[in-house]
């Protein structure tokens, strides 16, 4: 009933907002009045577009709706928001990802540290968002009817922002080639850690992922004013972010309609090993050592300054186990029934949604301990990442689906080739299969596999701006780059990649039957069979299903 009311609200809200919201298509200033503020953007000259920075998309989470679920922004405020206080949502990082940032950045670790853990714009009052527009599309207004793209950032649910990816910039640029009509792109917050993931008896689960629906909703009801077309939606992100767009898939169990038409999730990540009843005792006990009095419940959470809960999560975070950031998603019963991967089993998900899917090659190579040589070793990583899992089922595993052989009958010949191997399936790639199934193979999978291929090697492919991008230190290739992104305006655009591809580009083939894949690879595109459409992903979906794992 709860979610009927809200959808109403939402109808309601839309007649008003069309009624009373208006545009000012001033090349210098131009504003929108969204009806709850009137917000002015800035041109960006050099790629013909707008900026809508930091619009407010929800009531700010403080005060008393600290830990509570975000709801619409209200008011009618004539003073015109220029947006230009960037914010982000507060920060937490594991030591072990600072210490691998820090590494490949060639930054020092103390400096790197403070970088990170103090970064400017924190704050809890996050949930805003950007909007990038063309100049030509705005100027049209609702007529453009322009496609729109979403993005959800990653950062395992601790840490990134709307801004912490890449520049858009290049996407546009594409959109706009050859006469195209551009792609709006809305980039967002959502809160992080303690904020917008604890889970216990007085709190609602999945607080971000709650955040990041009603983002998509403001788009839906709001998107037209900057000449977008809300049933031209796709919603795009990159591993936490990705996780987030195929909970959003099968949010409700698919009873609920999605607020978008497309989806592009890029190595969607999974902890199996989060207990999420024990994330929360950590954080009351954290916060109950550093107050120095007895912190029991959200409510004395709720009654602590911003700057103590900061804290608070950034030394819960910082402490967590290699691979691990300790606050995550779970199954709550209502947005999360289950986890996505039996809910795709059972066929309770959205199915009138267009999916494009990816993976890297080498997905788990950064989060698997580089000290792994023996079978015990592998032994004891495996019974870390699966805890819940029975001495029965880890036998299984490693003697059935992943034997201890070494000599080039499988994907790895060493034992840390072999954990990565298992992480990798596990944890990012395999449900990226199990999407295309149940889409009927209808779905378009790609597959990054230009060296090495490490998990989130893809970005500055998909947010090339230019020609001096790196990824990993290495220089990026700019034509492949460019044609990546072609291939995702045009899904943007029409739901299928190949719309309006010509001469040399490589087609984009469906998924179907036979796990027909895009490979982006050293020297090009190729065509050929998704890696993770093995029987190794197939036993382990029906673990999860059969309770195993």
């Amino acid at each position: 009933m709860e979610r009927v009311a809200r959808l109403v609200a939402v109808g309601l809200a839309l007649i008003a907002a069309s009624s009373a919201s208006s545009v000012t298509r001033d090349a210098d200033k131009p504003t929108v009045d969204l009806g709850y503020e009137v917000h002015q953007g800035t041109v960006n000259s050099t790629g013909n577009y707008y900026i809508f920075s930091n619009v407010p998309y929800a009531e700010q989470p403080i005060d008393a709706l600290r830990f509570q679920k975000p709801t619409a922004p209200t008011g009618n405020f004539s003073d015109v928001n220029k947006g230009t206080n960037d914010v982000m949502c507060m920060q937490a990082y594991p030591l072990w990802i600072i210490q691998l940032l820090a590494s490949d950045n060639k930054t020092a670790y103390a400096a790197k540290t403070d970088e990170f853990l103090d970064a400017a714009g924190q704050t809890e009052a996050c949930l805003v968002l950007d909007v990038r527009v063309p100049v030509d599309v705005f100027e049209a207004g609702s007529a453009a009817n322009a496609p729109v793209i979403v993005w959800i950032h990653g950062g395992g649910f601790t840490y990134g922002s709307k801004s912490s990816d890449g520049n858009p910039a290049g996407l546009i640029a594409r959109s706009q080639a050859d006469g195209g009509d551009g792609v709006i792109v809305v980039s967002i917050n959502y809160r992080l850690g303690l904020f917008g993931w604890l889970a216990g008896d007085d709190v609602t689960p999945n607080l971000g992922l709650y955040d990041q629906r009603l983002a998509l909703e403001w788009v839906q009801q709001y998107i037209g004013l900057f000449g977008g077309s809300p049933e031209r939606v796709t919603v795009m992100g990159e591993s936490a972010g990705a996780s987030s767009v195929v909970h959003h898939i099968t949010a409700y169990g698919g009873t609920e309609p999605a607020p978008f038409q497309s989806a592009i999730p890029q190595s969607p990540a999974f902890q199996f090993n989060i207990d999420l009843a024990e994330a929360y005792q950590k954080t009351l006990t954290e916060a109950s050592s550093q107050t120095g009095v007895t912190v029991n419940g959200v409510a004395a959470l709720s009654e602590l300054s911003s700057a103590t809960l900061s804290s608070v999560n950034q030394a819960v975070v910082y402490n967590a186990a290699m691979g691990l950031f300790v606050y995550g998603v779970g199954p709550d019963g209502t947005y999360v029934p289950k986890i996505p991967q039996i809910l795709l089993y059972e066929g309770n998900f959205n199915h009138d949604i267009n999916l494009m899917i990816s993976h890297t090659s080498n997905e788990s190579v950064p989060f698997t301990p580089t000290n792994i040589s023996t079978s015990a070793d592998l032994l004891a990583e495996v019974y870390a990442n699966f805890p819940e899992a029975s001495n029965d089922t880890i036998t299984t595993l490693l003697t059935d689906i992943y034997p201890d052989v070494l000599d080039g009958t499988y994907p790895w010949t060493t034992q840390f080739a072999r954990a990565v191997q298992i992480a990798s399936e596990i944890q990012f790639s395999c449900i990226t299969g199990y999407l295309a199934r149940a889409a009927a193979g209808a779905s378009h999978n790609y597959v990054f596999a230009y060296p090495p291929g490490y998990h989130a090697a893809d970005l500055p492919y998909v947010w090339l701006n230019g020609e001096g991008a790196v990824d990993d230190g290495l220089p990026v290739d700019a034509n492949l780059a460019r044609a990546l992104q072609y291939y995702i305006v045009a899904f943007a655009r029409s739901g299928d990649p190949n719309a309006g591809l010509g001469g040399e580009a490589v087609e984009f083939p469906v998924y179907g039957d036979g796990g027909a894949v895009l490979k982006l690879a050293y020297g090009g595109f190729v065509v050929g069979v998704d890696d993770v459409k093995n029987e190794r992903c197939d036993w382990i979906q029906q673990a999860m299903v059969d309770g195993l794992i």
